[in-house]
């Protein structure tokens, strides 16, 4: 197993620049939207919001901007397995929550624990 990125959420795009840039010496790989449909679908959040994915050296983070401090953020860990399709069959014979949504290229899956993380499962 592998740790692929931790996601976070912030409320002031200005920290991207300010904290994570200059006082962290991240740097940006990529940004995108998740859109509101997705949203809502993974983490019960009905908006669209802007994603930085930043990195230095082997750490990942996917930082998600809200224009507010929210209860449930986009807050989750994404892991890396070799099988993950076992892995989410026993998670569903144990009665966790799991999330799939069919994409072209991979389907985005996610699990949720007990208490409410959420964890990311991608293939290795």
């Amino acid at each position: 197993m592998k740790l692929e990125h931790i996601a976070l959420t912030i409320s002031e795009a200005e920290e991207i620049k300010d904290f994570y840039f200059n006082i962290l010496g991240m740097r940006e790989v990529k940004t995108f939207v998740l859109n509101k449909i997705l949203a809502q679908k993974i983490f019960g959040i009905q908006k669209d919001t802007n994603v930085f994915y930043l990195q230095k050296n082997d750490l990942f983070l996917e930082v998600f901007i809200t224009d507010e401090k929210l209860k449930q953020g986009f807050d989750h860990i994404c892991l890396a397995i070799k099988d993950r399709e076992t892995l989410i069959t026993k998670a569903e014979a144990q009665n966790y929550e799991c999330i799939r949504r069919k994409r072209d290229i991979f389907d985005l899956i996610f699990i949720k624990d007990k208490s409410g993380n959420i964890f990311e499962i991608k293939e290795m």
